[in-house]
Formats: C-alpha cells, sequence, structure tokens
C-alpha cells in the first residue's frame, strides 16, 4: 500500500464515515447505516449466516436480528485505529454496544471490528467489515 500524499485527510475522512456509521446505528437510523458500504461488500457479523455477500443481503436480515430498543442505543467506538494509503485502507476497534429493551432488561456487549476500504472516485467505501465477539470456552 502506497502512502497518500493526503494521509492525515483520508485519515479524518475514514474516521468520520466511521462515526457516522456508529451513529446511524445507535440511532437505528437502517436507511443511513449502509450508505458509505460498497454494494458488494462482504460482511461477517456476531450472528449466523458465517457471511453475507453484498449489501443488500445484510440489510434484508437486518430486522431479523437487531434487537429493539428504547431510545438511542449504546454503540460506541473505542480505541480506532486507522491506516489509510493511495486507495486503500484499514481500520479496527472496539465497540461498546448495548441498550434499554422495551421491558427495561438492558443489553451490554462488546465486540471487535475491522473494516477494509477503497477510495473509489476519491470517495471511501467500506468493502470489508467483520464484527465479532470473543467466546468463552
Amino acid at each position: 500500500m502506497k502512502p497518500s500524499p493526503n494521509i492525515d485527510t483520508d485519515e479524518k475522512r475514514i474516521r468520520q464515515l466511521l462515526e457516522q456509521w456508529a451513529d446511524a446505528t445507535r440511532m437505528g437510523r437502517s436507511d443511513d447505516i449502509l450508505t458509505n458500504h460498497a454494494s458488494d461488500a462482504v460482511i461477517f457479523d456476531v450472528l449466523p449466516p458465517l457471511k453475507y455477500e453484498g449489501i443488500s443481503a445484510y440489510r434484508k436480515s437486518w430486522d431479523d436480528w437487531q434487537p429493539e430498543t428504547v431510545g438511542p442505543g449504546l454503540f460506541d467506538l473505542h480505541e480506532l485505529k486507522i491506516t489509510a494509503g493511495q486507495d486503500t485502507g484499514f481500520a479496527h476497534a472496539l465497540i461498546h454496544c448495548g441498550g434499554t429493551r422495551g421491558d427495561g432488561t438492558t443489553i451490554d456487549d462488546w465486540v471487535r471490528a475491522t473494516f477494509c476500504l477503497r477510495k473509489i472516485v476519491d470517495r471511501w467505501l467500506i468493502v470489508h467489515q467483520h464484527i465479532s465477539m470473543p467466546i468463552n470456552m
């Protein structure tokens, strides 16, 4: 990956894109969550299936497993690290997620996230997203 002459700007743009993704997720704005994903993005997420090919497959399953919460959910990026090259970049973070369900019970989890991005026509897009949760064996 060749260093970009605008590395600081590219890293800032990627950070802003990921913060927008986290905010859309936190606020339950389903239509905005995948705005900055390539249409053919490959997504690995915590719950089955093992792999989503394309954002339409991921969006189609969203309502099946996304927990209903009252008000904004908890979805905060921690320790976000970004590397940007001329036309490829990657980022990783921990995400503190959860919220309060309608019955008053709370969800509070930590997950790991990795993002691979490509700059396509001067716009950064997520082409691969991997969210995972450690399990206690």
